[in-house]
């Protein structure tokens, strides 16, 4: 593997080289040239020098920290970007809005002591775009006992206000994403609110989404060689123009060549984040120890067959890679849609990969044995005994909405589906969920909401 991913990077230096980044934003351009960089044709290329002294650098920082242990349990996250609904009272795909999302910001809210990462499990789409992460940050700052760190701002226009927000919160933003659009295309607003935010912030992450035959070459090392380019060659141009940290990181994505989509539900994904968390540890000089977290996705619209075996295909084999972060939970059509059911759904096969991976506390003593088998005769079995009721919970796992038992047992239950379970867990999570912010931190949120409302009317962005 070592010798192929020394060929991507060969790759990478002469695609930087010898056709070179798109800057789409003029004064990071102008920058570029006079910090020295070659244009060329509207792009920026990159010498072979600078590209090895940069990567080589990437590697001595690497060196330079512990690497760390992988633990031992699995948390999911939510993911921010779905922008639907799916209702348990009707099964209709309905829009997110303010109040939908409270109640999902609430329900994810009662799983935090469970292994499920705090967050907004979609954005809400009742208020223009332009405040629309500032309703979703404050939001689940509001009904989210660790909801105080800051979403992305992902807007030009609400970038001020969310860095007050998280000022108020006392998250200040130091860091900021970067989204490289493929092939080879440093543009967007997320470039637009590191050049605002850039005397404020001290760090920044870049990374792309190339999928592979559609905004990448089909063939695999191809893909990745293009894919590191546009991330080294980015990473590179931002620290040497803006003076400021950067971190990337690289990876390829399938795509369904009918539709055009990307398909994150499919195996090729799994196949691909694997080789992606190999090329990236290669290329920053670390021994890769397994992927150290993962999005499980699907491309399903509802919850049911579809939505479960591919993500339960994604648990199993990132956990079983060393992963200990999975984000996506609850989300359905790649990150379309939030469906409260299936977050439980999420969370059951979580549990039940997080068992297997426990594995069994194994011993044997003779005597103890011996004694354990006459007593079980005695009584007729083994249910009964102290030993079983003292030790049964450390052995198996008890799922929260799966069935166990027989047929006749769950017919004389009324016959109730899994889904009628999910639904009534989620029914009850969002009816008991009791935390709410600080008054006067609300009060600080609600007056920056307010100011941006009115910033939004006064010049009709």
């Amino acid at each position: 593997m070592e010798d192929l991913f020394g060929r991507v990077e060969e790759a990478a230096i002469e695609i930087l080289e010898g056709i070179g980044i798109a800057v789409g934003e003029e004064e990071l351009m102008e920058m570029a040239i006079s910090s020295g960089f070659k244009e060329r044709g509207g792009r920026v290329v990159l010498e072979r020098s600078v590209v090895r002294r940069f990567i080589e650098g990437a590697r001595e920082e690497v060196k330079e920290k512990r690497e760390e242990g992988i633990g031992s349990g699995i948390s999911l996250g939510v993911n921010p970007y779905p922008t639907n609904y799916l209702s348990i009272e009707t099964d209709e795909i309905l829009p997110m809005t303010t109040e939908r999302l409270v109640e999902s910001v609430k329900l994810v809210d009662s799983f935090a002591e469970e292994g499920l990462k705090p967050g907004a499990p979609g954005c809400p789409v009742d208020v223009p775009p332009p405040l629309q992460p500032l309703q979703q940050y404050r939001i689940v700052a509001t009904y989210s006992r660790y909801g105080r760190y800051p979403v992305e701002p992902r807007n030009l226009f609400a970038l001020p206000y969310l860095m007050e927000m998280a000022e108020l919160l006392g998250h200040p933003i130091r860091s900021l994403p970067v989204y490289v659009f493929s092939p080879l295309n440093l543009a967007g607003e997320s470039l637009k609110c590191v050049l605002r935010a850039r005397g404020s912030i001290s760090s920044v992450s870049v990374s792309s989404m190339p999928s592979v035959g559609s905004t990448a070459p089909i063939r695999i090392g191809d893909a990745l060689a293009m894919a590191l380019a546009e991330v080294i060659g980015s990473a590179l141009i931002i620290r040497e123009t803006l003076g400021i940290d950067v971190r990337w990181s690289v990876g390829i994505f399938p795509c369904d060549l009918k539709s055009m989509a990307m398909s994150f539900g499919s195996p090729e994904y799994i196949l691909f984040q694997i080789l992606s968390s190999q090329l990236d540890a290669y290329m920053h000089g670390r021994k890769w120890m397994g992927t150290r977290d993962g999005v499980i996705m699907t491309d399903a619209k509802l919850p049911g067959s579809q939505s479960c075996s591919e993500k339960m295909a994604q648990i199993f084999s990132f956990s079983m890679l060393g992963a200990r972060y999975l984000s996506g939970a609850g989300t359905l059509s790649l990150d379309e849609i939030f469906s409260p059911e299936q977050l439980v759904y999420d969370l059951e096969m979580r549990d039940h990969v997080g068992r297997i991976m426990d594995g069994l506390e194994l011993d044997c003593d003779p005597q103890r044995a011996r004694e354990e088998v006459l007593e079980g005769i005695r009584f007729g079995g083994f249910a009964s005994l102290d030993s079983t009721s003292m030790l049964y919970k450390s052995i198996y796992w008890r799922p929260r909405a799966f069935r166990r038992g027989f047929l006749r047992g769950w017919i004389g239950a009324g016959s109730r589906t899994e889904r009628d379970k999910a639904k009534d867990i989620v029914r009850e999570r969002i009816r008991s969920h009791r935390y709410t912010l600080e008054p006067e931190l609300i009060e600080g949120l609600d007056r920056i909401y307010r100011e941006a409302e009115a910033e939004l009317r006064n010049h009709g962005t």
